[in-house]
């Protein structure tokens, strides 16, 4: 290694001593003085650009909910020597502040189009032209009122893929949330609405973060939420079910033969140990007079939505009529 070394520092010192390596070197500086020479020319020049100016506001009241959001930044296109721009816009990361006090009265934030104006002018400096603003002026209204808490309903159109289910409904991570107004909140609004969800062919579980429905004059806190979606695989289950009698006179009685019959349906996983069983079988005494034969016909109720191909195994049952 170190002979490799003793080698490689042989060459670079016969390198420099050819002259071509000399002429290289020269006209590399050139180069360097020629770019800097330009640098220093362009930065004199009279340039246009754009930034993103931070928004401020300074000393705003705990108790205070601005109702419309203030822009976090606007776009703003200056025009001034290249110096100055890289000082005051390139470096100092341009913002303005305004005092809350200054510019709030009545429920009303307002910094006028001249007020603005000033402020971007006084972010560049002085020798810097405003050309063009992404806004002419600032307002918000606001608050100092109490929030009203309301619960949060989730819109959704969601399905899940072959062979698993949405177990159950989408669940908010918040239940509730807080509106705001600066008029008073009218007593119709009890609940607040998530923009419609649509998901297709999920087989697991996810998380969305979603934004809630605005509403005119109204500030929602948060202003969206997350939503889980919770999804399972489904598993083949069997049940025996009691078949019920319904209808019938006083002292009458049926006797059936099977009185129990088995179900066979797909379940959610974490449902497949429970007792439950999501579907109610049952036969009508009136039907004895309906239909021919000893057979009566055996009717369905699901009980459950998070269940799938559901199989009743007979679909009537012979019967005897028990008197006193």
């Amino acid at each position: 290694m170190k002979i490799k070394i003793e080698d490689a520092k042989k060459k670079w010192r016969g390198m420099k001593a050819t002259r071509g390596f000399h002429d290289a070197m020269l006209f590399l500086c050139f180069v360097a003085i020629s770019l800097l020479f330009w640098v220093i020319l362009s930065l004199n020049d009279s340039v246009t650009e754009t930034f993103d100016v931070k928004v401020k506001v300074d000393n705003v009241p705990d108790t205070v909910t601005f109702i419309n959001d203030l822009p976090e930044s606007i776009h703003v296109t200056v025009k001034d020597r290249g110096s100055n721009l890289m000082r005051s816009g390139m470096l100092n990361n341009p913002h303005v502040n305004f005092n809350f006090r200054d510019f709030a009265s009545s429920g009303t934030f307002l910094v006028k189009k001249q007020e603005l104006s000033s402020a971007l002018k006084s972010a560049f400096g002085n020798t810097a032209q405003i050309t063009a603003s992404s806004v002419d002026s600032l307002y918000s209204y606001y608050t100092t009122g109490k929030g009203k808490r309301v619960p949060v309903v989730v819109v959704s159109d969601i399905t899940a893929a072959p062979g698993s289910i949405i177990s159950q409904l989408p669940e908010p991570e918040n239940k509730s949330v807080l509106i705001y107004s600066n008029v008073d909140i009218p007593d119709t609004i009890m609940r607040v609405y998530t923009q419609k969800i649509v998901k297709r062919n999920l087989s697991k579980t996810e998380v969305v973060e979603v934004k809630l429905r605005p509403i005119a004059n109204v500030k929602t806190v948060p202003s969206s939420i997350k939503v889980t979606i919770p999804v399972e695989p489904l598993v083949k289950k069997e049940s025996m079910v009691t078949i019920r009698v319904e209808g019938g006179l006083r002292g009458e009685d049926l006797l059936l033969f099977p009185a129990k019959v088995k179900v066979e349906y797909y379940t959610p996983m974490s449902l497949y140990s429970s007792d439950l069983v999501p579907i109610e079988l049952w036969v009508d005494f009136d039907d004895i007079s309906r239909v021919k034969g000893d057979k009566l016909p055996i009717k369905t109720k699901m009980l459950s939505d998070y269940v799938e191909s559901v199989r009743v195994m007979l679909d009537s049952v012979e019967y005897t009529l028990v008197k006193p």
